[in-house]
């Protein structure tokens, strides 16, 4: 299921109309205009990606709207808040730091040594003047951030409210199996790594 839904999001391309919010890759710096559709308003999976590259799985039991919009998409001006979201994130660390540093700091997230990690963060913190509010948001922005904004986009797939409980199960093969394509395709790991790493 995962290799055929990538491979009509990478024939369908980037979403252009909410006709085509189903089956496309949305850019993130768009979807601000699209968060009132009713598509939006469902639970289920959703995955973010660069050109044609997955690089993240999650899933919501609530609706995209609340997940996306509070954790992943900038709000108004999201670059200026106190806490951003995890594309802003990305948006202050790509003016800031160069490619390399990010990079640099990244592989030093993916550290099992928790003081490096602790360190990383109360330094992007304090250069940045911002709070972030997880370890997990900040690697996902370093990621984010050493590519240009315009090539990162989600997909969602919806669930009925009667099939929610069925999230979890296609959550967990949706992360193998978009490691395994990516492995197959040599592309980098998933950012959900540490997930399947504990399982």
């Amino acid at each position: 299921m995962f290799d055929i839904w990538i491979q009509e999001l990478n024939n369908n391309g980037l979403c252009k109309h909410e006709s085509e919010l189903f089956l496309h890759k949305i850019p993130y710096t768009s979807a601000s205009g699209y968060k009132i559709y009713p598509l939006f308003k469902q639970p289920g999976i959703y995955l973010w990606g660069r050109d044609d590259i997955p690089r993240y799985i999650g899933k919501t039991e609530k609706s995209f709207e609340k997940r996306l919009f509070n954790r992943y998409i900038p709000r108004k001006n999201g670059t200026t808040y106190k806490s951003p979201t995890q594309c802003g994130i990305s948006e202050i660390l790509r003016d800031y730091y160069s490619k390399p540093k990010l990079g640099g700091f990244k592989k030093k997230l993916e550290s099992y040594d928790k003081n490096d990690k602790k360190m990383i963060k109360e330094r992007i913190e304090k250069d940045l003047k911002i709070t972030i509010r997880s370890y997990e948001r900040l690697y996902g922005a370093l990621d984010f951030s050493q590519f240009e904004k315009e090539s990162i986009w989600f997909a969602i797939l919806p669930f009925e409210d009667t099939n929610k409980k069925f999230i979890d199960i296609f959550e967990t093969l949706f992360i193998h199996s978009a490691q395994k394509y990516n492995k197959k395709n040599g592309y980098d790991e998933l950012l959900n790594k540490g997930k399947i790493d504990s399982e």
